[in-house]
């Protein structure tokens, strides 16, 4: 088994934190993980995107193509839709992307992550409504074990987590509109 997934988006998206959290519940189950995080060079603004894979034994921790890419920005869209394996999903912040992917050999799912946050109290937990999300797509990775890890990851915040816990749940619940 191996699985290579991309998720970018914008410094302050907590793109690096989802990816981190995911990276260890995967570990924990017992896999070998990769985490390559890589960042912009401007200061505040800069674009953040990471590797994960995911594998029973060790592999490379730059992806090929990603078999599942979560992009939350137009710009990532620009630069690495390129990345997504023929066949593989591509996952759009519907939310802060107005353009159309090039692409036409990739599923394309549209969810307003930022939008549902907002509605559940606060926009900044987009990451976790696009994790909870990500999930459906990996049914290897325990939902409760990732709850867990959010609300320990959140521990010195309480207020916040329960907000992030319910965010996740939500993201996995979401149904896109036809």
């Amino acid at each position: 088994m191996k699985h290579e997934l991309l998720f970018s988006g914008i410094g302050g998206q907590g793109i690096m934190l989802l990816g981190e959290m995911l990276c260890s519940v995967v570990i924990a189950a017992g896999y070998q993980v990769s985490f390559a995080p890589f960042y912009g060079q401007e200061k505040r603004g800069g674009r953040t995107m990471c590797n994960v894979v995911i594998a029973d034994g060790m592999e490379s921790p730059i992806i090929s193509e990603a078999e599942l890419m979560l992009v939350m920005d137009e710009r990532s869209l620009k630069d690495y839709e390129h990345l997504v394996a023929p066949g593989g999903t591509l996952l759009l912040n519907s939310s802060m992307i107005e353009i159309e992917p090039k692409r036409r050999d990739i599923k394309v799912v549209k969810v307003p992550f930022y939008e549902i946050a907002a509605d559940l109290g606060n926009a900044k937990a987009s990451n976790m409504v696009a994790l909870g999300y990500v999930l459906r797509y990996l049914p290897f990775v325990d939902r409760e074990a990732v709850e867990q890890e959010v609300a320990k990851s959140f521990s010195k915040k309480p207020a916040l987590v329960e907000l992030n816990v319910k965010a996740l749940k939500t993201g996995y619940e979401y149904k896109e509109q036809v």
